[in-house]
Formats: C-alpha cells, sequence, structure tokens
C-alpha cells in the first residue's frame, strides 16, 4: 500500500466520518487549496461515509462515463479534495448533494434542488488589480476570478458564484442580522446570527465576533466563521 496515496484510518482528520478500526489504510486527499482537514477524497465521501458506491472501481466508472461532476465540472481524481459547500452532482439521474458539516463537525452530504445546485457559496481570500483594469479575486475553493474593478466585494466577505454565468451574482459581509456558519472549532457545523465586532489582545489585535447563538450571546474568532447569508442562509447548510 502505497503511503504517498493513503494515510493510517487512525491518523485521519476528525472532520472525517470514517471507521477508525477498518482497514488499516485511507485514501489521502491530492494537494490542493483544502488543507487535509478542510478537505476529504471524494472516495471517502462517497465511499466511507455516505456509502453511494462500494468500492473505488464503481467511481472510476462513474468518471469515465462522465456520470460525476463536482463544481459544474468533471474530474478524473478519485482522490479529488472536496470540502465544504462544494456541489456534487449526478447527471443521470439528475442528483446533486452539497457537502456540509454535522452538528459534530463531520463532514457530510445533503441534497439539494437543481436550482441550488447552480450555486456556489465562497469566500473571498484575497483580491489583487491587474493589467487591464481587472480585479482579480482569489477564492476558498482555490479558484481566481478575473472581474471588473467595479466588483465591490472585501477580503472575508462571501460570494454567491453562479455556476451557468460563471460570476457572483450576490455578495455579503459580516453585517448585523448577517447568519454565520462555524467551519471549525467546538461549534463546527452550527449557525448564528452576527451582532457586532470588535478587537482584544494588545501587541496582536484580534477581530471577534459577537453572537447570537439560540438565547445566548458569546463569543468568537472570524477565522472560524463564514457568511452563508444577509439574513438567512442563502443555500442549505445542515
Amino acid at each position: 500500500m502505497s503511503k504517498q496515496r493513503h494515510i493510517s484510518r487512525l491518523a485521519a482528520p476528525r472532520s472525517w466520518q470514517v471507521a477508525r478500526k477498518a482497514t488499516k489504510w485511507i485514501s489521502k486527499p491530492l494537494p490542493g487549496p483544502r488543507t487535509k482537514v478542510e478537505g476529504i477524497p471524494l472516495v471517502v465521501l462517497l465511499r466511507d461515509v455516505t456509502g453511494i458506491i462500494e468500492n473505488k472501481r464503481e467511481l472510476k466508472y462513474l468518471i469515465n462515463t462522465k456520470q460525476i461532476m463536482v463544481n459544474g465540472k468533471l474530474y478524473k481524481e478519485t482522490n479529488l479534495a472536496v470540502g465544504l459547500f462544494d456541489v456534487i452532482s449526478f447527471p443521470s439521474i439528475k442528483k446533486s448533494y452539497r457537502v456540509v458539516l454535522t452538528k459534530l463537525g463531520k463532514l457530510q452530504m445533503v441534497e439539494i434542488s437543481e436550482k441550488e445546485a447552480n450555486t456556489l457559496l465562497l469566500q473571498v481570500n484575497e483580491k489583487t488589480s491587474v493589467k487591464g483594469g481587472k480585479l482579480q479575486i482569489n477564492l476558498s475553493n482555490g479558484w481566481n476570478l478575473l472581474t471588473d474593478t467595479k466588483t465591490k466585494v472585501k477580503v472575508g466577505e462571501s460570494v454567491l458564484f453562479d455556476l451557468k454565468k460563471r460570476k457572483i451574482s450576490e455578495n455579503f459581509g459580516f453585517n448585523k442580522g448577517a447568519t454565520v456558519y462555524f467551519v471549525r472549532g467546538k461549534r463546527a457545523g452550527h449557525s448564528a446570527v452576527f451582532k457586532s465586532l470588535k478587537e482584544s489582545g494588545i501587541l496582536q489585535r484580534q477581530k471577534i465576533a459577537v453572537l447570537e447563538f439560540g438565547k445566548e450571546t458569546i463569543e468568537s474568532t472570524l477565522n472560524n466563521l463564514i457568511t452563508v447569508g444577509s439574513k438567512k442562509a442563502s443555500i442549505t447548510i445542515n
């Protein structure tokens, strides 16, 4: 068994909902924008987590016959790293699923409508002005988007990306009343309502979100959060 393509099940990230005492090795995600904790190999998600397929051979068949797409694209790799809010579609049976977190912080898939399958929710990691009066926006899934400078988005904001039109349809940030989603930490998989922002620390200033979590008011670092809607969640989140 090649250790370059596999990792020990016991060493698999906690976000992977897999049996720890089955076979010794499990597929390792291909290198990419998602870390090992944030991403999970497509084959592991479909076989070990959801049971949609029984083995890697079935996934290879789906790939070779173009019966599976990730975020509107065809891929050839069974170990492709998929992660939070990615869309996995099976065109031949007209079914689509979004990758979400369970309330225990485990990666899982939930079925979504055909209309919603055309929408990705991504976070803006960076933006840069480039030649020709264009703006390059680097998104959380590794995609780089070239647009005109009139596009008003800020680093840290979330965008809804239309897969058919290949453009941003909406953006929203950490504004009062927005719904935010915990992507890591002890509340991963839960949502809350954003109330305000404050800073803490002396040497290193850190931005802290004040949130309405059920009947409680809690605080969290922005690093643990992503905005999923200006009011209600814009996509299926659980």
